[in-house]
């Protein structure tokens, strides 16, 4: 598990210097406002996510309200059918600094292994912030997984 965690922080600090903003469609964000996702890599949409791979993702949101904790799922949604994308750690204070202010403005970092075993397809990554069942933010965006 430290291994892990040590290259997902390698992993992040080169997306945060090699970052690329991502046009991407809000899906029901209710407890903030997303100012901007970068991913990293994403030259182009849709997003070319690499197998055996991290692509790392980071949000700047404002909120709405407090937030004193929060989770993160991350769906493949292939023919209208969530598929979860498995994350080892899917707390997202651990990726962001929590308990929130409404008002305040918050950077989201976190990443996902894609893995060997996923079929090259194109499809539509929903990527969810929640607090409860609620909604703080909510985006999806295009991906095609390739080798």
């Amino acid at each position: 598990m430290k291994i892990f965690a040590v290259i997902t922080v390698l992993s992040l600090a080169v997306s945060w210097t090699n970052a690329d903003i991502v046009p991407v469609k809000d899906c029901g964000s209710v407890q903030g406002s997303i100012n901007k996702v970068d991913i990293t890599p994403c030259p182009s949409i849709p997003c070319p996510f690499k197998r055996n791979t991290f692509v790392n993702v980071t949000i700047n949101f404002a909120a709405k309200g407090s937030i004193s904790q929060a989770g993160t799922s991350v769906h493949g949604i292939i023919a209208d059918v969530p598929v979860p994308f498995p994350l080892p750690d899917d707390n997202a204070c651990h990726f962001m600094t929590c308990p929130i202010n409404q008002g305040d403005t918050v950077n989201y970092a976190n990443g996902i292994f894609v893995q060997e075993a996923y079929p090259k397809i194109t499809l539509i990554v929903k990527w969810e912030l929640l607090t409860g069942s609620t909604d703080i933010i909510c985006f999806t965006v295009p991906v095609t997984i390739t080798d």
